[in-house]
């Protein structure tokens, strides 16, 4: 089993997101995440600062991508439309995070903390 890379964050993301449904955010450990991912606590640490960052990574990507997008976007597009077009072009990214991403809010608005840090991301996104 890759212990790095790619498929050990995605599987550390899953192992968080069924725990944190089966017992709840707080009574989940990082060591508890790491071992339903078959792997160890330093490789969690190796990918997230913290047990909540493991559900909100990609949130630098889609920011970067839509200031990419705003970026190329035709002249003279009116503020809405300059919005549109840009989540358009990152609508594969939010499509292809859905099975994540739904579940994903149930637990958040399940947890205080958790809400916190959602409206803090979505406010760095603005």
């Amino acid at each position: 089993m890759p212990r790095s890379g790619a498929e050990a964050r995605r599987r550390l993301q899953q192992a968080a997101l069924e725990l944190y449904r089966e017992r709840g955010f707080d009574r989940t450990t990082t060591a508890e995440i790491a071992a339903r991912a078959g792997l160890n606590e330093r490789t969690f640490f190796r990918h997230f600062p913290d047990k909540r960052e493991v559900l909100f990574d990609g949130e630098a990507d889609l920011r970067a991508s839509l200031v990419q997008a705003v970026a190329e976007a035709p002249d003279g597009l009116q503020p809405l439309d300059l919005l549109l077009y840009a989540f358009r072009k990152v609508e594969h990214l939010l499509e292809d995070n859905r099975p994540f991403a739904e579940p994903r809010l149930q637990v958040i608005a399940a947890t205080p903390a958790l809400r916190e840090r959602d409206l803090a991301k979505a406010a760095s996104i603005a």
